[in-house]
């Protein structure tokens, strides 16, 4: 790494020659040879593995859509050292009734009421400093932002005051099948900063703050994120940014579907979760994706009051390889037709990996890969549960597969590329633009803060 500049003199500008020796290193012309990639799709392949969707599915009974995203940006509160920075979320659940949204599909003009009954949003918001910046009774950043997502979890919602970290302690502790044997959650070493105190445990019946024995200072039930192992003190938090937006989210789809249940089980069968992004977990918190993936196994597959649970969800991306797969091969599938990805074609052409000895998404997803083509001609990307996690998922494991595709085709939008009406809807309520959401919010966090 070169010489950076700070004053009249210049910065140490790169070798001209030293690409001479790496293509000459027998050990880098070794290497190389070893390597391969993706096979290139041509389309041919697709023929025998393309399943055609019936054209009479019947989706009456799902009479809600219930769409989840959300945003953040990053203020730039001092931009000379020692710099701070501080980022804003926002996100939440739309809730859209199908026959709203069949009223203006129907109508020749839309109004502008017609828009806001739309438009039902619960709003959350959140605040993350990623650098130079602390809580005035923290010892540090790790501890802010190990406290700043536990208070925030703690805060009560909605009309009924509900709390995300009840939800949370729900779904580790899996207290959705009370026939289950009691759960325990471990952190393998205290996250307090100088301390070496191992095997901190959680229980069902255990509070969501308790003392180290080691050290005496607090432990958070949220602390099993582990988003505090990518927290440096010199650089900043904002490595974990991506996986907040991507926790905070997940755990918004597992509150919807615990409040469901509590209301009245037989609801879910008449409502459709879309998220938008893939079903899974990544980085730091991928273990979560084994408590979703059994919740979801229980729903497709238990009875809820005497009838099926009957849970309908999908992810669907936006970008990333798989979005790019599907433009390649647009032409080559027809529309209306489908694709189930199996490990063995994932691993032929779209990422790099042994079909023999992974399976693709085993430690981060919980839904199949499914890339499906509307009848109006648009490409989609979706994740949809299975009963079970598969190498080779088949049509009939993947409960509501006609019916979800037949809903995602049906509520497309004109407005963007292969894009859907709630998608569409709830990233412009919970998006931050560039200017002037960033801006604003820089002069809110600039004359908010002081310094120590």
């Amino acid at each position: 790494m070169g010489y950076s500049s700070q004053g009249r003199k210049p910065i140490e500008r790169a070798s001209k020659i030293s690409h001479a020796e790496v293509i000459n290193s027998p050990a880098v012309k070794e290497f190389v040879a070893r390597c391969m990639m993706p096979t290139r799709s041509s389309g041919s392949e697709l023929g025998p593995l393309l399943l055609r969707l019936d054209d009479d599915v019947d989706t009456s009974d799902v009479r809600a859509v219930i769409a989840i995203d959300g945003g953040f940006t990053e203020a730039p509160v001092r931009d000379e050292f020692p710099f701070a920075s501080i980022a804003f979320y926002t996100f939440g659940p739309l809730l859209l009734e199908m026959a709203d949204l069949r009223d203006v599909e129907q109508k020749r003009f839309i109004a502008p009421e017609d828009i806001a009954k739309l438009k039902r949003l619960e709003r959350y918001n959140f605040v993350l400093p990623l650098r130079g910046i602390r809580l005035s009774d923290a010892r540090s950043l790790s501890e802010t932002v190990r406290r700043s997502i536990y208070e925030f979890f703690c805060e009560r919602k909605g009309p009924e005051q509900e709390t995300l970290i009840e939800t949370l302690a729900w779904f580790l502790f899996r207290k959705w099948d009370p026939s289950r044997e009691p759960q325990r959650q471990e952190l393998e070493w205290c996250p307090n900063e100088d301390c070496a105190q191992q095997k901190i445990q959680f229980d069902r019946d255990s509070p969501h703050e308790i003392s180290c024995l080691g050290c005496g200072r607090s432990v958070y039930l949220t602390d099993v994120f582990r988003l505090h192992e990518r927290v440096d003190e010199e650089q900043g938090s904002a490595a974990i940014a991506a996986y907040v937006m991507g926790v905070l989210e997940q755990m918004v789809l597992v509150h919807l579907i615990k409040s469901v249940l509590e209301i009245k089980p037989s609801l879910l069968g008449q409502i459709l979760f879309i998220k938008d992004g893939p079903l899974a977990f990544f980085g730091l918190v991928a273990p979560l994706c084994r408590p979703m993936r059994e919740l979801t196994t229980y729903l497709l597959t238990r009875s809820a009051d005497g009838a099926s649970s009957r849970l309908r969800v999908v992810g669907l991306e936006k970008s990333g390889a798989f979005v790019e797969h599907a433009r390649a091969i647009q032409e080559s599938v027809p529309p209306g037709s489908f694709l189930i990805c199996s490990n063995e074609y994932i691993y032929r052409y779209i990422v790099p990996g042994d079909s023999l000895t992974a399976i693709y998404g085993s430690n981060t997803y919980y839904g199949q890969k499914v890339i499906f083509r509307a009848r109006t001609g648009e490409m989609h990307v979706a994740t949809i549960p299975s009963v079970e996690y598969s190498a080779a998922p088949s049509q009939q494991d993947i409960p509501f597969l006609a019916e979800t595709l037949t809903l995602v085709g049906a509520l497309r939008c004109s407005m963007y590329e292969n894009a859907l009406v709630p998608i569409a809807l709830v990233n412009k309520l919970v998006s931050l633009s560039d200017f002037p959401s960033q801006r604003i919010l820089t002069t809110f966090a600039r004359n908010a803060l002081r310094e120590k």
